[in-house]
């Protein structure tokens, strides 16, 4: 479903993904796992058509990807991001921010789709016409979460899903992602430091360290400590630690 080759990333004169290489199958849950800085968000961009300058190759439902935006695969693929709050805007009901790619994309029966996205994320149909600062953090997240699903795609790449959220909320949407998934058969790509959130969620991951993938595992490796790699086993033991 998601396959990424020797993808190579430059900011300027600064190379920070090296010939980066993982694939992920269809109904799969893999996560991208690292220190802030190591690059598991910008693979998350250049597979979103964010970033222009790459070099490898990026697949997506079967489609081959070319750099820059790419408004035709938006039934394909989606990305819920880290802040609930900034990724929708403060005055745009949820009505407004769930029809809108239904308008856009001139899906049919809008008012029906929005109530059971409403129902599949949990939300009561009385939020429809509320503002972003009218809901709580997971509120938002769930809204962001239906966004994402308006049109239906199979793949989600979710950065740092649960973040931002306070603790006794955060398994409450990991809860609701897990649920989706399975009901609706998605693959997820995830990025997150968060390997509890990787042993629940995800099914095997990828370990990258200074733009370059140290270790592919699967999730078995975080319950049992078992990485192949030096780095691998100092993540596990900060997150013990921490």
């Amino acid at each position: 479903m998601i396959g990424v080759g020797d993808l190579t990333v430059r900011f300027g004169p600064t190379t920070v993904l090296h010939d980066v290489s993982f694939s992920v199958a269809a109904g799969e849950s893999f996560a991208l796992v690292g220190e802030s800085g190591s690059g598991k968000s910008t693979i998350l961009k250049a597979l979103a058509g964010q970033i222009s300058d790459w070099d490898g190759t990026l697949e997506i439902a079967g489609e081959t990807l070319s750099p820059g935006r790419r408004a035709r695969l938006a039934r394909k693929v989606q990305m819920v991001f880290q802040d609930p709050y900034g990724s929708l805007h403060p005055r745009r009901s949820l009505d407004d921010t769930l029809s809108e790619p239904l308008i856009i994309h001139g899906l049919p029966d809008r008012d029906a789709r929005v109530l059971a996205m409403l129902d599949a994320v949990g939300l009561p149909r009385r939020f429809r016409f509320r503002l972003p600062h009218q809901l709580s953090g997971g509120q938002r997240q769930r809204v962001a979460i239906a966004r994402a699903l308006m049109l239906g795609p199979p793949v989600l790449l979710l950065d740092e899903p649960t973040s931002a959220l306070d603790v006794s909320v955060q398994a409450e949407i990991l809860n609701l992602l897990k649920g989706l998934r399975e009901e609706r058969q998605l693959t997820f790509l995830l990025v997150t430091h968060d390997l509890p959130v990787v042993s629940f969620l995800c099914d095997r991951l990828a370990i990258l360290k200074s733009g370059r993938i140290e270790e592919q595992a699967g999730v078995d490796a975080l319950r049992t400590g078992r990485f192949e790699t030096e780095y691998g086993q100092e993540l596990i033991k900060r997150s013990r630690d921490g």
